[in-house]
């Protein structure tokens, strides 16, 4: 019971750490917006590299700040580097759809997310302890 509950707190820690990420990574591309004085979006492929930018350098910052990785068990590693992205995909774009009263669900913005999560976590595994 113990380790379950161990697992369940790790995995949480990891994804809480992603959300504040991909939170960080919408503030700093509206910021950036408004400094370069940008009001067209991205296309896909720029919208998709700057996800894998923003998710590596979320990681290279949260390596720094907490440098030990919160799951211990390299198996775990593994399934969290391909769950918690597509976990936190989902959170994502929920969240986003309700700060914009919507209904639909949006692949691209929940693709965006899970990819700047998968980014964010291989950059976390790659160079943490």
């Amino acid at each position: 019971m113990e380790f379950l509950l161990e697992l369940l707190f790790e995995f949480f820690g990891e994804l809480f750490l992603q959300l504040f990420g991909e939170m960080f990574g919408g503030v700093f591309k509206a910021a950036w917006y408004k400094l370069r004085g940008r009001d067209h979006e991205l296309t896909a492929a720029q919208e998709a590299a700057w996800s894998v930018m923003t998710g590596i350098a979320a990681g290279l910052l949260t390596v720094l700040v907490v440098p030990h990785l919160a799951i211990r068990l390299h198996w775990l590693q593994i399934l969290n580097l391909l769950l918690a992205p597509v976990v936190a995909g989902l959170l994502v774009e929920r969240l986003r759809a309700w700060r914009e009263s919507r209904r639909e669900f949006s692949v691209e913005v929940a693709g965006y997310a899970a990819l700047f999560g998968f980014a964010f976590a291989l950059t976390r595994w790659f160079f943490g302890s």
